[in-house]
C-alpha cells in the first residue's frame, strides 16, 4: 500500500542509549500535552518478564529508550505528570510492565484499545493496533517483529527500533478519529470512565490475590469422593441393564457406562426408560428421575474439580507465590468485566470455595457489594410505583412479590412461593420467556404463563418499559445504559433467513443490557473513586478482585475498619450517580478469607 510505504519513509525515531540524552529527551518533553507510550518486553508477565524498550513520542517523533542500559528514572515526572496525555494500545500491559519492572506509575491515560472496545461493542471484538491503523489509517502494520522480543538477549535491530517507533506514533492520529467518534456518539464520559479505570485494574493483577494452598487441596478432594460416590449410585442403577461384562479378572465389579460419553449415558438411560434427546444439563434439569438428578449432581461435581483443581493451583506466580488473574474492562458487551488465567469470577460462592482465598500475613481483606442492585436498577428505569417503595421502605422484594402474585399475606410467605417470586424477579431481566421459566420452577409451560400474566398485573410500569427497551433496541439497533454506554446489534432485514431468531436475541439483550450495564458502570465507578480514596487518605490498601457488583480490597490490619468504611462510602457514592429513585445500599465486611 502506498500509505505504508510513504509511512516507513517519514518515520522519524531516535534510539537513546545514553544517560546524557536521556535527561535532555525527557526535559524536552515535560512541555509536551500529549506523548505515546509503549514498551517491548521479554514476554507478558511483569512480575518475571524483562523490559527491553520503552518508547515515548510526540505525534512526529519517536524517542526509543534502551531499558537495559539505561536508568530510566528521568522519564518517571512525565508520566506521572497529570496534565500530560499518554497514548497507549492495550496501557494496562504497559502500566503494569512500568510499575512492576521500573517502580513508576503512569497517569492521565488515553487507551486506543478500550477506546475502540466502547465505539464497537457488540459488533466488533478486533481490537488490535494492526487492525486499528487499518481501519483508522489505511495503514498496514506488520505484527511479526513483536515476537522477536519474547527472551531477546542480543543487539536490537533496526526493523525492531522502527517498528517500536511505529507502535507509538499511529496512536495520535488514530487516537484524533477515536476521540471524534467517541464525542459524536455521546460515549465520551464511558470512555474516560475505562481509561481512569486502567490503572485500577493494572494494579489490581500486579497485587494478585492469596491461596491457601492445603485448604484448596483439601476441597478438591471432598468434591473427587463425591463425584465418586455419585458415580458409583449411577453405575448401580444401570447395572442391572447392561449388556456388558460386569467384573473384571479379580471379580470386582467395574463401570457399565463411560459418564464422560454422551452416547453411552444416552443409550444406558435408554435402557431404563429414559428416553433423551442429549445429555445437556439444560435437558436433564427437565426430568423428574433419580438417573437425571444424579447426572446433574455428578457434572456438578467434575465440572468444579476438572476446571478448577491442581489447575487454578498451576497459575500460581512462582515469583509472588499470588495468583494474577487478567482482568478485562469490557470482557462482555453490557461492559461487565471478564477474568480469565484464572478465572476467579467463577469460583463458586460457597464457602468451602472462597474461605481458601485468604488475606496475606499483616493485611485483612475488605469486601463489600451491592444489594440487589439490578433490581434496584430496574426499578429506577422503570419508575414502577410498588418496586420503588419496596426499597424505600427496605422490603423483601421477592416476598412483596409472591404475596402480591398469590394473595398471600407476606408473613405467611413459604419459601416455594419467594423462591418463585425471585425466580420472575431475575429471570426477567435476562429476557427470560414462559418456557425457560417453567424448566427453572418446576411448571408447565401453561402455568408459567399463568405466573407472569399475575407478576405483570401487579408491576405494569415494569412491563411497559421492558415492552419499551425490548423494541427500541430492534429499532435504534443499540441498547443503552444509564451512564451512555452502548451496545450495538446488526440490523435485522424482515424476511432474513433466522430474522425472527435474531429479532428475539436482540429484544432479550434489549432488557437486560440497561440493567446489567448500569451496574457494571456503577461497579467500575467505584473502583475508582475507592482507589482514588485509598490513595488520598494515605492507606496501604488496593483494589485485588471484582466480581460484577462486588470488590474485594487487602488492607493493612490496622487500616481495615477505615478502609472498609470508605469502600461502603464510596461505592455507594457511585451508586447514587446512577440511582435518583431508589436507595443505593452497599454492605462490607472485614475478614480474613474471601467472605460472600
Amino acid at each position: 500500500m502506498p500509505e505504508l510505504k510513504l509511512l516507513e519513509q517519514q518515520t522519524a525515531y531516535e534510539m537513546v542509549t545514553r544517560p546524557e540524552r536521556l535527561k535532555e529527551v525527557a526535559h524536552a518533553l515535560s512541555g509536551e500535552p500529549i506523548l505515546g507510550v509503549d514498551v517491548e518486553a521479554t514476554g507478558l508477565d511483569p512480575h518475571t518478564a524483562q523490559v527491553l524498550l520503552v518508547q515515548v513520542s510526540t505525534p512526529d517523533r519517536a524517542f526509543v529508550f534502551d531499558a537495559r542500559i539505561l536508568d530510566l528514572s528521568p522519564l518517571s515526572s512525565l508520566f506521572s505528570d497529570e496534565n500530560i496525555l499518554k497514548l497507549a494500545q492495550n496501557a494496562k500491559f504497559d502500566y503494569g510492565m512500568i510499575k512492576a519492572q521500573l517502580g513508576m506509575e503512569v497517569k492521565n491515560i488515553f487507551d486506543t484499545m478500550l477506546a475502540e472496545r466502547v465505539l464497537t461493542m457488540g459488533v466488533s471484538r478486533d481490537n488490535s493496533l494492526r487492525s486499528l491503523s487499518r481501519k483508522y489509517l489505511d495503514v498496514e502494520l506488520s505484527k511479526e517483529t513483536r515476537e522477536t522480543f519474547y527472551n531477546h538477549t542480543r543487539a536490537f535491530s533496526k526493523r525492531q527500533i522502527e517498528y517500536a517507533a511505529k507502535d507509538v506514533l499511529v496512536l495520535f492520529p488514530i487516537r484524533e478519529k477515536q476521540e471524534s467518534q467517541l464525542k459524536k456518539e455521546g460515549l465520551w464520559e464511558v470512555a474516560q470512565l475505562e481509561f481512569a479505570l486502567v490503572p485500577v485494574v493494572a494494579e489490581m493483577e500486579l497485587r494478585g490475590f492469596l491461596i491457601d494452598v492445603a485448604k484448596w487441596r483439601g476441597v478438591i478432594e471432598e468434591y473427587r469422593k463425591k463425584a465418586a460416590e455419585v458415580s458409583q449410585k449411577i453405575q448401580a442403577e444401570l447395572r442391572p441393564y447392561s449388556r456388558h461384562t460386569q467384573t473384571d479378572l479379580f471379580g470386582n465389579q467395574v463401570d457399565v457406562v463411560n459418564l464422560n460419553s454422551p452416547s453411552q449415558v444416552l443409550e444406558a438411560f435408554r435402557r431404563v426408560g429414559l428416553d433423551l434427546p442429549s445429555t445437556g444439563e439444560g435437558i436433564l434439569s427437565q426430568y423428574d428421575h433419580p438417573l437425571a438428578k444424579l447426572m446433574l449432581e455428578h457434572r456438578g461435581y467434575e465440572k468444579i474439580t476438572t476446571a478448577f483443581g491442581e489447575n487454578l493451583l498451576s497459575k500460581i506466580n512462582p515469583k509472588t507465590g499470588r495468583v494474577h488473574p487478567d482482568y478485562m474492562q469490557i470482557g462482555a458487551d453490557t461492559g461487565r468485566f471478564a477474568c480469565s488465567n484464572p478465572n476467579l469470577q467463577q469460583i463458586p460462592t460457597e464457602s468451602l470455595f472462597r474461605d481458601c482465598f485468604i488475606a496475606s500475613p499483616g493485611y485483612k481483606l475488605v469486601i463489600a457489594d451491592y444489594s440487589q442492585i439490578e433490581l434496584r436498577i430496574m426499578a429506577d428505569l422503570s419508575g414502577d410505583p410498588v418496586f420503588v417503595k419496596a426499597f424505600k421502605d427496605d422490603v423483601d422484594l421477592h416476598a412483596l412479590t409472591a404475596s402480591q402474585m398469590f394473595n398471600i399475606p407476606l408473613k405467611e410467605i413459604s419459601k416455594e412461593k419467594r423462591f418463585q417470586a425471585k425466580s420472575i424477579n431475575f429471570g426477567l431481566m435476562y429476557g427470560r420467556g414462559a418456557r425457560s421459566l417453567g424448566v427453572q420452577l418446576g411448571v408447565t409451560e401453561e402455568e408459567a404463563i399463568k405466573l407472569l400474566n399475575k407478576y405483570f398485573s401487579q408491576y405494569k410500569r415494569v412491563k411497559n418499559w421492558l415492552d419499551q427497551v425490548s423494541k427500541d433496541a430492534v429499532k435504534l439497533g443499540f441498547s443503552q445504559t444509564m451512564s451512555g454506554r452502548k451496545r450495538y446489534f446488526q440490523k435485522v432485514s424482515t424476511g432474513d433467513p433466522g430474522s425472527e431468531r435474531m429479532v428475539a436475541y436482540i429484544e432479550r439483550q434489549g432488557k437486560n443490557t440497561p440493567i446489567q450495564g448500569t451496574s457494571a458502570d456503577m461497579t467500575k465507578y467505584g473502583l475508582v473513586y475507592v482507589w482514588n480514596r485509598f490513595k488520598k487518605e494515605g492507606l496501604d490498601a488496593t483494589p485485588i478482585h471484582t466480581v460484577h457488583d462486588e470488590i474485594v480490597c487487602e488492607v493493612k490490619e490496622d487500616q481495615a475498619q477505615k478502609a472498609v468504611k470508605i469502600l461502603e462510602e464510596e461505592m455507594a457514592r457511585a451508586g447514587e450517580r446512577f440511582l435518583k429513585n431508589v436507595p443505593v445500599k452497599v454492605d462490607g465486611v472485614v475478614s480474613d478469607i474471601w467472605e460472600h
